[in-house]
């Protein structure tokens, strides 16, 4: 069982990890579309900053698992699911150069073709 006091932050971070997916699909497309976006940083920067802001978010979601003294997070998004209505998937994935711990599903979107390699880029450039 969740602490009531906790639900809200850990829904909260939820919700971070679903824009922050929302933004990089959308900065992939935008970057896919672009001359050149391989080479081109401008291109790759929203890429880069919506990557770095999906793994704050994880972090955020495994930081508020921790301090709800929840098992654990595969545990905390099972009572979300169950008990709230609410995916946690996206706090859960692996994202492509990141390491946020308890982050071991695999990554949701496709990067075939051209995107694979502008997350890769983006990656390499642009996280820390």
């Amino acid at each position: 069982m969740l602490p009531d006091e906790s639900i809200d932050e850990i829904k909260a971070a939820v919700q971070a990890c679903d824009d922050a997916r929302a933004a990089l699909v959308d900065a992939l497309d935008d970057a896919d579309t672009a001359d050149d976006a391989l080479a081109d940083s401008a291109a790759l920067e929203p890429v880069g900053q919506a990557l770095a802001d999906w793994r704050d978010a994880q972090a955020r979601f495994m930081a508020a698992v921790d301090a709800a003294d929840a098992s654990d997070p595969a545990t905390t998004a099972l009572l979300l699911k169950t008990n709230h209505g609410v995916d946690a998937s996206n706090a859960r994935c692996g994202i492509p150069g990141t390491d946020v711990e308890g982050a071991d599903q695999p990554f949701p979107l496709d990067l075939t073709g051209g995107k694979g390699m502008l997350v890769t880029q983006a990656a390499t450039e642009h996280l820390d």
